[in-house]
């Protein structure tokens, strides 16, 4: 885990959606998945009559995770879970820290809100991926 990265509620969020994504992966079968990381920012938005907000995605990271199962024992299928979980967490605080590290993309501060910058993490079912959709629309009998 990642030190850098101590803000408790973010720690939360990302423990929680990373056992998410393990759940969507099948357990008993090969699966792919995707976690997603999106940084917005809130614009005020007019129309003719009215002002609102709307959140506009500035940056996105998208990590493909692809599980495949093999003969192996209850106690290898338990460490490879637990290495999984702590792979994915790595990637989503690297992709925090690199977005810390480099400040020049990040739109100006706007707001005086206390999170100027919402994030949201998604995650994918592993049979929703849009290329595994297609391909099996394509090419019958790929899973």
């Amino acid at each position: 885990m990642s030190a850098s990265v101590d803000d408790v509620d973010v720690i939360n969020t990302v423990d929680e959606k990373v056992q998410e994504l393990m759940q969507a992966l099948s357990p008993t079968s090969n699966s792919k998945s995707q976690i997603s990381l999106y940084f917005t920012e809130t614009k005020a938005r007019k129309a003719w009559f009215s002002k609102s907000e709307e959140e506009v995605c500035w940056e996105e990271w998208a990590i493909y995770v692809q599980s495949k199962v093999g003969a192996q024992s209850e106690k290898e299928r338990t460490e490879r879970h637990s290495s999984a979980v702590d792979q994915c967490k790595k990637a989503i605080f690297k992709a925090i820290q690199e977005i810390d590290k480099n400040k020049d993309h990040i739109p100006l501060i706007a707001t005086s809100q206390a999170n100027p910058f919402p994030y949201h993490i998604t995650v994918a079912p592993a049979s929703g991926l849009w290329s595994s959709m297609i391909k099996r629309a394509i090419l019958p009998g790929i899973s």
